[in-house]
């Protein structure tokens, strides 16, 4: 983020989703080679962005087969993911022209939900103990997103939540 912040040239605000956000605060066992930006939260010159992206080494947006050690921006649209509309932005962090935001972990955690992958539970139970949710807090998430099928996903998973926050583990 640094280097980027460094080498872009206007302001830059990069809405971070997926398993980033925990990367970017602390979830040292997690690692992906992409960094998934949140377009309709993000405010960004696209030019400035994939110029920028090219001189730190990163791919921007790229489309079509990767190269597996390839580390890339990935733009996320609404579509196959569907967050809420609105949500308040909590700021990870300013390096020089760039901000670095997220949306609230329990957004992020009903998220994760939705799709309920092992690794996105495990992503859950990481948000739980950092930053003290509990049921509740991801229900209420939950019920924001647009989509009822995503809801009812979120809701079928959030047995496991339940678990963490009564002490089982996952």
């Amino acid at each position: 983020f640094t280097r980027l912040g460094e080498l872009l040239r206007t302001p830059t605000t990069l809405c971070l989703i997926g398993s980033t956000p925990g990367i970017a605060t602390g979830q040292g066992n997690r690692q992906t080679p992409d960094i998934d930006v949140w377009q309709a939260r993000s405010a960004y010159d696209a030019t400035d962005l994939a110029r920028a992206c090219e001189e730190a080494g990163l791919l921007f947006d790229p489309k079509g087969e990767l190269d597996p050690e390839a580390m890339y921006i990935q733009v996320v649209r609404p579509g196959i993911v569907k967050l809420p509309r609105d949500f308040e932005l909590e700021t990870i962090g300013r390096y020089g022209n760039l901000a670095v935001v997220m949306p609230p972990p329990e957004i992020i955690a009903a998220a994760k939900l939705v799709r309920g992958s092992e690794t996105d539970l495990q992503d859950v139970a990481w948000w739980i103990g950092q930053r003290g949710l509990d049921a509740s807090d991801i229900e209420a998430a939950i019920d924001l997103f647009p989509n009822p099928r995503d809801r009812e996903a979120a809701r079928e998973n959030i047995v496991v939540v339940i678990l963490v926050a009564d002490g089982h583990g996952t």
